[in-house]
C-alpha cells in the first residue's frame, strides 16, 4: 500500500534573488501516476492521494523543465564561448522549452559580476564578449565562481586549497558533523546508560575544543576552515585518516566524495593550463590569502554588510576598558533583491535602506563556524549559500579584507573628496584617490597576464611579478612590512 502526500520537494531558482531554493510544492500529475505504480511491484496494492480531486484537476500534467528552473550562468558562458549567443537569448529561445527573459537576463548579470563578459555596441547591436578571464572558465566545466575560485587559486599561489573549497562548495554537503549541545533526557534506568551518556559528552566537547583551535589558525572563515581540516586529512593515510575524522567530527564517506571532487577539478584545472606546480601551492598555509581567494570568486555578487553594534566600555582601576562584543549583536545585510512593502515584512523579510540602496537582513546558520565570532576587522563577508526558512540563513561565510575588495570586489570608483572607495555602488572603504589608482593599475595587469596565458598557456602566473606584489600587499595589509 502506498500513501502519496502529492508533494515533493524540487529544487528551482529565482532569476530575481539570483538564489537557488529547495521549494516543496504539488507533483505534476504524471509524477503521480509514477508513484502509484510503487504499490505494485512485488504484489497488488493499493494507492491512496491525500488530495482533492479540485485540487488534483488544477496541476500541470507534466513536471518544470530543468532548463526552466536553473541557473543558466555555465550554460551562456558555454553558448558564448563556441559563439552561439550574443547574450540576448537569441539561441536560448530557440529551444523545444526556452528559458525565461528573466533568467537570461540574471545569468549575464551575473557572468558581468564574476568578470566573465564584458558589454560592448556595435551598430546599434549589443552584444556580450567573453574577457581574458572568461576564455578562461568556459575550459572549466564549473559554475563560473568555483571556475573563478580555481583560477584565481592558482594566481594567487594557493592552489590546493582552492580545489579543496571549490569541491566542499560543489558537494552539496558539509562533511563537518552536527554536534549535540548536550541537552541530554537525564533520566536513565541504570548507572550504565548514564555513563555512556557522559563519555559522549566528552567526545562531542574534545571536537569542539579542536574545531575552535583550527578555526583560530584559519581565521573567520567557513571555507578555510574546510580547507585546512581538508588538506591535514588528505596528508594522513589509513587508519590515521578514521581517528582523524573522529577528532574533529568529521563525515568519512563525506570527506571521500569531496576527495573524488578535487581530483576531477584538478584534472579539468589543469587541461585548462592551470597545472600543479610548486609555485602554483606556494602559499597554500597561508590564509589570509585563501580568504582572498575565495572573497575573489565570490564578490560583488554574494556580499554581506556587518552592522556592528557601538563600542561599550568598563570601568577598570585602569581606566576605560573596551568591552567585548558578542555575537548576537551583530546583524548582517544583504542588498535586497525585493521592493520595500508592507507585504515583505507580514513575510519576515526585514527591509533596510543603506545610502539609498534596498537591503534585507540575513542570519548565520547555527551549523556555520562564523556563528560564534563576535568581532570584524572588515564589516564585509562573502557567502557561497543561503537557504530561506524560517529566516534568511548564510550556511557559511569567510569574513573580507580591504585589499581583497578592493582588488577583486567588482568595479570601483573613487570619490577623492569623500576619501572614499565604493565597490561595485555598494561597500564604501576609507582610502585616498592614489590607493584607488594603484588598485586600478593592478586590476588591468591581471588581465593582461590572464590574455598571456591564453596565448601562451605554459605561462606560470604565480611567478608574474604582478601577482607577486599583488600576493605581498594582501599579506602586509598595504603596509608593505
Amino acid at each position: 500500500m502506498v500513501i502519496d502526500a502529492c508533494k515533493e520537494k524540487q529544487s528551482t531558482y529565482d532569476p530575481s534573488s539570483r538564489m537557488p531554493m529547495l521549494v516543496e510544492k504539488f507533483a505534476s500529475r504524471d509524477s503521480l501516476k509514477q508513484r502509484r505504480g510503487r504499490a505494485g511491484r512485488v504484489r497488488p496494492g493499493s494507492c491512496y492521494k491525500l488530495i482533492s480531486s479540485n485540487t488534483l484537476s488544477k496541476l500541470p500534467e507534466h513536471g518544470e523543465p530543468e532548463i526552466k528552473r536553473s541557473a543558466l550562468d555555465q550554460t551562456l558562458l558555454s553558448l558564448l564561448f563556441l559563439g552561439l549567443e550574443v547574450g540576448s537569448g537569441n539561441f536560448l529561445s530557440t529551444l523545444l522549452d526556452p528559458p525565461s527573459q528573466d533568467a537570461i537576463a540574471a545569468a549575464i548579470h551575473s557572468l558581468e559580476k564574476v568578470g566573465a563578459v564584458r558589454i560592448s555596441v556595435k551598430d546599434a547591436n549589443t552584444r556580450w564578449n567573453l574577457t581574458p578571464l572568461g576564455m578562461h572558465l568556459a575550459g572549466i566545466p564549473a559554475p563560473p565562481t568555483v571556475g573563478k575560485l580555481l583560477v584565481m587559486g592558482s594566481l594567487l599561489g594557493c592552489r590546493s586549497a582552492a580545489l579543496a573549497m571549490a569541491a566542499g562548495m560543489s558537494a552539496g554537503r558539509s562533511p563537518f558533523l552536527k554536534i549535540d549541545t548536550f541537552q541530554y533526557n537525564r533520566r536513565r534506568k541504570n548507572e550504565e546508560e548514564e555513563e555512556e551518556v557522559s563519555m559522549e559528552e566528552i567526545k562531542n566537547k574534545a571536537i569542539i575544543k579542536e574545531r575552535d583551535e583550527l578555526f583560530k589558525v584559519v581565521g573567520n572563515s567557513d571555507h578555510a576552515m574546510f580547507a585546512a581540516a581538508y588538506d591535514i586529512w588528505d596528508s594522513k593515510h589509513g587508519s590515521d585518516r578514521r581517528k582523524y575524522c573522529d577528532s574533529l567530527g568529521l563525515s568519512i564517506p563525506g570527506m571521500r566524495d569531496v576527495k573524488q571532487l578535487a581530483q576531477q577539478l584538478d584534472s579539468s584545472l589543469s587541461a585548462a593550463g592551470y597545472s600543479y606546480t610548486k609555485e602554483s601551492d606556494i602559499n597554500a598555509k597561508s590564509y589570509r590569502i585563501i580568504r582572498t581567494c575565495l572573497v575573489s570568486a565570490l564578490a560583488p555578487l554574494h556580499l554581506v554588510r556587518v552592522l556592528r553594534p557601538s563600542t561599550k566600555y568598563a570601568e577598570t582601576a585602569e581606566g576605560a576598558v573596551e568591552k567585548d562584543g558578542k555575537a548576537n549583536e551583530l546583524k548582517f545585510f544583504t542588498r535586497g533583491h525585493q521592493e520595500d512593502r508592507p507585504e515583505n515584512e507580514a513575510q519576515g523579510n526585514i527591509i533596510i535602506r543603506y545610502h539609498n540602496i534596498s537591503e534585507e537582513r540575513v542570519f548565520t546558520h547555527p551549523s556555520s563556524f562564523m556563528f560564534k565570532v563576535c568581532s570584524y576587522n572588515c564589516p564585509w563577508v562573502v557567502f557561497h549559500e543561503l537557504v530561506r526558512t524560517s529566516k534568511p540563513f548564510l550556511r557559511d561565510a569567510t569574513e573580507c579584507s580591504s585589499y581583497a575588495l578592493l582588488l577583486f570586489g567588482g568595479n570601483i570608483s573613487v570619490q577623492a573628496a569623500e576619501g572614499l572607495i565604493i565597490v561595485d555602488d555598494y561597500a564604501r572603504l576609507a582610502a585616498n584617490a592614489r590607493v584607488g589608482a594603484l588598485i586600478g593599475g593592478l586590476r588591468r595587469k591581471v588581465d593582461d597576464l590572464l590574455s598571456n596565458k591564453i596565448e601562451n598557456p605554459s605561462i606560470d602566473v604565480a611567478t608574474s611579478i604582478v601577482m607577486q606584489l599583488i600576493v605581498k600587499l594582501i599579506k602586509t595589509d598595504g603596509l608593505g612590512t
